[in-house]
């Protein structure tokens, strides 16, 4: 079954995927008084929805003249009981034959009269990411696809949290709380993202990110080859960015992780220069070479002021009375089992460790690095917020600090 110019899909219809798997049509959710046009998994229940056409513009859920139609222009329509148009896609198609169909793998489709698709709800993500969909941005045209939350459970209307990708190199996954950064993945490695610590027994054969640095495009998504349609993931009202799955023996969906999933993996939980780990008490503690910059906040618990340097480096010291004592270098401390920090810069140009330490030591602005074997050499030069000790896996972090006798 599909939508045509002549069959429009009314309240009381739904459209189905060939295979039974995804139905497309109006639903109102649990409480609300409105009504949207969506998609959700067929036989799976509960019935997650995975994609709303409306979620800005609700119908009344009385309602019953609405209908999804394709438009003389070619374009799909939600038109209301009084003729508005209350969502419609935006292509401009040259065919006056045009057909929108539900795919088995959740896009719904317009297309042509040869069958070639003009428009999918792939390319307009809701909350929800399906196997085969994209997140990620298009740094020279601006163009971002994110999951952007619900308000709540019962209202898809767009809520505080976004999950998506940067476009840095190499690229990190985050969820942002407006504009604030609210969790961060870690840096993708060409197999995993390494700040996401059980992220290597996890789905690793299906996640994919492609970096394209002359197009300025860097995408993320989710292949399942064993159950192609079984696993989502989602960003919840909450800010909880959740990959599910399918039992099929307990014919339930699994939560297979969630992140943030403590308070360690909310972003800069201890400020610049502090480390989280959620095994100790408290689970903030300075870089060795720092101290709090409010005693009386980190006391008290509040602990994002972070820290600062306790001994100012001596290459930042005044160049002329450097060259008139003789002075011992900066040095730099190793932490290891880290979750490295945000903001960081990778030197493709050096290839080992030795190669790292040399050029971060002859920079002065170079505050830290870590050569990480599946990535290469990562500099810092900004504070280093969001630094999280990890219990096993995790990198070695070398950080800058004056010279103290030992």
């Amino acid at each position: 079954y599909k939508i045509t110019v002549g069959e429009p899909l009314f309240p009381n219809q739904t459209l189905v995927s060939s295979g039974q798997i995804f139905e497309l049509g109006f639903f109102t959710p649990n409480g609300s008084e409105n009504q949207y046009v969506g998609i959700w998994y067929k036989n799976l229940p509960p019935s997650k929805i995975v994609w709303v056409a409306n979620r800005d513009l609700p119908l009344v859920h009385t309602d019953q003249s609405a209908k999804l139609m394709i438009g003389s222009d070619g374009n799909l329509k939600l038109m209301d009981g009084q003729l508005s148009i209350v969502w419609s896609t935006n292509v401009s198609s040259r065919s006056n034959s045009m057909s929108a169909t539900l795919l088995d793998t959740g896009n719904f489709v317009l297309q042509d009269a040869n069958y070639s698709d003009i428009w999918g709800s792939f390319e307009d993500p809701t909350d929800t990411l399906l196997p085969g969909m994209k997140v990620g941005v298009n740094a020279i045209t601006g163009e971002k696809q994110y999951l952007i939350s619900w308000r709540t459970d019962s209202d898809p209307s767009p809520g505080s949290f976004l999950s998506g990708m940067t476009s840095e190199m190499p690229p990190q996954p985050f969820t942002w709380s407006g504009s604030t950064p609210y969790w961060r993945g870690g840096q993708w490695d060409r197999l995993k993202f390494i700040g996401i610590k059980d992220m290597h027994q996890s789905y690793l054969n299906g996640f994919n990110v492609q970096q394209d640095i002359q197009q300025g495009t860097t995408y993320f998504w989710i292949d399942n080859y064993k159950n192609p349609c079984l696993v989502y993931i989602f960003v919840s009202p909450g800010g909880s960015l959740k990959l599910m799955y399918w039992d099929d023996g307990a014919k339930v969906w699994l939560t297979n992780w969630a992140r943030p999933n403590n308070t360690c993996e909310i972003y800069g939980t201890c400020g610049p220069f502090g480390v989280c780990n959620s095994l100790n008490s408290p689970i903030c503690r300075c870089l060795d070479g720092f101290v709090p910059k409010s005693n009386e906040e980190w006391k008290a618990g509040n602990w994002t002021g972070g820290c600062v340097r306790a001994k100012e480096l001596h290459c930042q010291k005044n160049t002329s009375t450097l060259a008139s004592t003789n002075v011992k270098k900066d040095a730099f401390w190793q932490v290891s089992q880290m979750k490295i920090p945000d903001s960081g810069d990778y030197l493709s140009s050096i290839g080992d460790q030795e190669g790292c330490l040399s050029w971060c030591l002859s920079n002065c602005s170079c505050l830290a690095y870590s050569y990480v074997s599946t990535i290469g050499c990562m500099v810092w030069t900004e504070d280093l917020i969001d630094l999280q000790e990890f219990s096993t896996v995790g990198e070695d972090l070398f950080v800058r600090v004056a010279y103290v006798e030992t």
